[in-house]
């Protein structure tokens, strides 16, 4: 025992001698002991995005909206004070028509990329489940009770927005789109379809505001990154199609000049919210100056849509 402590104290002594000679001497240990740190070097990263517009153009909060008479002719932009009393003249911060611009209807079709087809257009993107009865005798309908739980599992899983958007104003179902299939000849993997478009290429059937998952997209073992995509499309025309700026224009044109077009945009919300597999805008990751972009304009819009909900109501 005694030695025992003998051998502490001796210890605790040339560790406290070590201490005090390097400390006042300013000795460096690891050069004495030839210890290797290593060198980090920090560099920017290798992707620079290319755009036309470099910063987000929200300032302090200072709204502007945009009505509709019952036509759905478009007026504004109007300050909050000048959109009150618009309102009470007849004006709405709607449009009762499903479609207000035809030109702007296009169908979003997710897949992965077929040279022989891009000159298909589209913008149908997103498919959304729902037990809502009359949904399997949908033309494409491949629903199953494993397949719609994968799907809901998926839905609850998504971050807000998108996920709200799901769950109050869309259908998510799991099937081969008609329209879809008719264009590439095989069931896609994800469509949002806003206005029910058919096998002829008419709209107005009872799909319209879905999102169809096939099984090929579930089979694809990417159903997150697939429906984040196609809820990003839900998201684009639903919210930023009508949260308005300064100017009179919406954000989603202002995405689209960001980023290119729609699609592009959809990818860019698969990046933001960590997903790694897109099909039109590759990227290692989402730079900060962009994910910043992203949250000033998601942001901006929630409390747009807040403003625009109490003027409705």
């Amino acid at each position: 025992m005694k030695a025992f402590k003998v051998f502490v104290l001796v210890f605790l002594s040339v560790n406290i001698l070590i201490w005090l000679v390097t400390y006042f001497l300013n000795i460096n240990l690891f050069s004495i002991l030839q210890i290797q740190t290593p060198n980090i070097e920090v560099r920017e990263p290798s992707y620079k995005l290319t755009t036309n517009v470099s910063k987000s153009p929200i300032g302090n909060f200072d709204p502007v909206f945009i009505l509709y008479d019952e036509d759905c002719n478009k007026y504004g932009p109007y300050k909050l004070s000048e959109t009150v009393l618009e309102i009470q003249k007849g004006l709405s911060t709607t449009c009762s028509s499903l479609i207000s611009d035809e030109n702007e209807i296009l169908i979003n079709i997710h897949d992965r990329r077929d040279a022989s087809l891009t000159n298909v257009k589209n913008d149908i993107s997103n498919l959304l489940y729902s037990s809502s009865p009359g949904l399997n005798l949908f033309p494409g309908f491949e629903g199953d009770e494993e397949a719609n739980l994968r799907i809901q599992l998926a839905i609850y899983q998504l971050p807000d927005p998108l996920r709200s958007i799901l769950i109050n104003e869309v259908q998510v179902l799991n099937g081969c789109h008609p329209y879809g299939e008719a264009l590439f000849n095989r069931c896609v993997y994800g469509v949002f379809d806003p206005v029910g478009y058919g096998a002829d290429g008419n709209f107005g059937n009872d799909w319209a505001m879905t999102i169809w998952i096939s099984d090929r997209g579930l089979e694809s073992g990417k159903l997150k990154d697939i429906l984040t995509h196609e809820a990003a499309h839900a998201y684009s025309y639903l919210v930023l199609k009508q949260c308005v700026l300064q100017d009179g224009s919406t954000f989603r044109n202002l995405a689209h000049q960001r980023y290119g077009n729609e699609e592009n945009l959809a990818d860019v919300f698969v990046y933001y919210y960590g997903g790694k597999w897109t099909n039109y805008y590759k990227l290692d990751y989402l730079p900060v100056e962009e994910n910043k972009w992203m949250t000033d304009m998601i942001e901006y819009c929630n409390i747009y849509e807040q403003a625009l909900s109490s003027l409705s109501s």
